[in-house]
């Protein structure tokens, strides 16, 4: 249940009094903080189905109290997922209505989940990622909406086994879901794009008997199959890219690929990196044909989330080294490297030494950023409630931002706002005037001592007011915050995190 409002202001002095005595608790003022929310088979939402108010009220509730996990735990972000199947949790022309909303493919569910929780997470400060699985159309169900039946007779799917995709050789699939990933970020406020893991159907085969045997033959026979495939991906990422920077230049856009790439034996040579060096297999790159290091190379991603999903200790992909390969890796193509950390081992066994192991994980992300822009996304939601005490109570004590998008940023000047005023309790501002392009703006509330030297609340790298005074950050331009005793700042914050001076109200 959230806070009342008085509950509320109690709430923050209380927590914010003992931040300020405790300021060794806070780590880097910039950090990306994410969760997975799955909403494909409904594994972290919906628990239900269908399109009356009782069960859409059901839903949002639920949404609610997934949302208030991750505020409480001072998340940054939530990856939300809009598309698993081809299909839509959002008002889509091009795509049909998942099945997880209303309990059939194709039939509206009374309501837009994405509009819904973009504004549910930016009421808690929280960044959302249009979380978009980019070919899969299916893993064994037989789909045959109007669009399926229009997709089936382009001859856009692609099937190995029982997985089904849209065929990422065709150029008009291309296309499509550059066409897709257009209508999600321009008709909603999202704060990012996201992929996830799922290319060409896993072990497909690399003869005539593959169903792109003949496009390959017709288009690029003087390549090989695999490399025809993974140029197809690659393609694709390009593309979405382009449209994301031209359409949406606020926002990011990261894949999460498979936890191990770039062997010596696979990519590193061909993309100029020292080969990873763990024992375990690079499989996605000639079985799923990705290739991350390619995307990383070409700067077509703004961050990169690999599945790590293993243990310090694992025999063959042990989770330090590979942390650390990976860093560099991002660092080296001057992209960010966001971890994704599997929750999975809380499903039965919540243990002391199960949350000490993925503490020591966040651990291990912080420790091999080379250049402060780290983070840690949690897969997946459903599992969190079960780590997010202990990760507000240690790691993430307080609130923090997410690293600037530096490579898209240089020379942007982004203005403080203007008129704030304290009111009762709650302060109120304007946006800036000088701010050219406001979509994706947000704004970061600081609070700290009346009296305190300006001097003793900077950080010491110049990076603006310390991480220890962050009371919250807002996507309206006003916020109740504590009274007696306090002084403010407040900073613009672009959608790719470059902050503004502070204008300070001193009381």
């Amino acid at each position: 249940m959230r806070l009342t409002t008085r509950g509320s202001l109690f709430f923050f002095i209380t927590v914010f009094s003992f931040l300020v005595v405790c300021p060794q608790g806070f780590s880097s003022k910039r950090e990306m903080r994410g969760v997975w929310l799955a909403t494909v088979w409904g594994i972290d939402w919906p628990s239900v189905s269908g399109d009356g108010q009782k069960i859409r009220q059901r839903q949002m509730d639920e949404l609610r109290t997934l949302l208030d996990c991750c505020e409480s735990a001072n998340l940054t972000s939530v990856f939300f997922q809009v598309r698993g199947m081809a299909d839509a949790m959002y008002e889509s022309s091009l795509e049909p209505w998942s099945a997880a909303l209303s309990g059939k493919r194709g039939v509206s569910p009374g309501w837009d989940p994405l509009a819904f929780a973009v504004e549910e997470c930016h009421r808690r400060g929280l960044e959302c990622y249009a979380w978009v699985n980019p070919f899969r159309w299916s893993s064994g169900s037989e789909y045959d909406c109007v669009q399926d039946r229009e997709w089936k007779n382009k001859g856009w799917l692609l099937s190995y086994g029982k997985y089904t995709v849209f065929n990422p050789g065709s150029e008009d699939v291309r296309r499509h879901i550059v066409d897709v990933c257009r209508e999600i970020i321009d008709s909603y406020d999202v704060d990012g794009l996201v992929f996830d893991d799922y290319f060409y159907p896993n072990k497909i085969p690399e003869d005539e008997g593959a169903g792109d045997y003949t496009l390959w033959q017709k288009e690029a026979s003087w390549m090989s199959f695999g490399d025809w495939r993974r140029a197809n991906v690659h393609k694709t990422v390009a593309d979405v890219y382009a449209m994301v920077c031209e359409i949406r230049p606020d926002i990011r856009f990261g894949i999460s690929p498979a936890g191990v790439a770039g062997k010596l034996e696979t990519s590193a040579i061909k993309w100029g990196m020292e080969a990873c060096g763990v024992k375990a297999d690079d499989w996605q790159y000639d079985e799923i044909y990705s290739d991350p290091l390619g995307w990383l190379y070409q700067r077509t991603v703004d961050f990169i989330s690999p599945q790590i999903y293993w243990t310090s200790d694992h025999p063959t992909a042990p989770y330090g080294p590979l942390s650390l390969w990976w860093s560099e890796a991002a660092n080296f193509y001057g992209c960010h490297f966001y971890s994704s950390v599997t929750l999975a081992a809380l499903d039965k066994r919540n243990t002391d030494e199960v949350r000490a192991e993925l503490l020591s994980q966040v651990d291990c992300n912080r420790a091999n950023s080379i250049d402060g822009d780290q983070g840690s996304v949690f897969y997946s939601a459903k599992h969190f409630h079960k780590l997010s005490p202990e990760l507000s109570g240690t790691r993430f004590k307080g609130k923090c931002i997410t690293p600037e998008v530096k490579p898209r940023t240089k020379g942007e000047i982004v203005y403080p706002p203007s008129g704030l005023v304290y009111n009762r309790g709650r302060l109120h501002w304007k946006s800036s005037s000088g701010n050219s392009d406001t979509r994706g703006m947000r704004y970061v509330v600081y609070v700290f001592p009346s009296g305190m030297p300006l001097e003793d609340i900077m950080e010491d790298n110049g990076d603006g007011i310390k991480s220890e005074y962050i009371f919250r950050v807002c996507y309206d331009r006003q916020t109740n915050v504590p009274e007696s005793g306090f002084s403010y700042a407040v900073t613009s914050l672009t959608g790719l995190s470059v902050e503004s001076a502070p204008v300070f109200l001193h009381r």
